[in-house]
């Protein structure tokens, strides 16, 4: 399973758009590009590429970092947020 993400950068250093603390964050992720071109102007975003992103990098992420809680899938829609634990089901 892929998701777009919106990201500012290039190559490694790409910042995905997160929501929440430093301590505990979650990724915004869409499920195709039309959701991603909706909550594109939902958010009003100015400055960041879609990017496509396997589940695989999120469940990485899931075991590997502390501050990590999830995502959020289309959140101009859907607004479905998988946990972390979820993940790493």
């Amino acid at each position: 399973m892929n998701f777009i993400c919106p990201t500012i950068g290039e190559g490694h250093e790409k910042d995905f758009l997160v929501t929440g603390s430093l301590d505990d964050f979650k990724i915004i992720v869409f499920s195709n590009m039309e959701e991603y071109k909706k909550g594109f102007e939902y958010l009003k975003l100015a400055d960041y590429i879609p990017y496509e992103v396997s589940i695989e990098l999120f469940k990485k992420l899931a075991n590997n970092d502390d501050e990590f809680s999830g995502i959020i899938l289309d959140i101009h829609s859907k607004n479905k947020i998988i946990l972390k634990e979820e993940l790493l089901k």
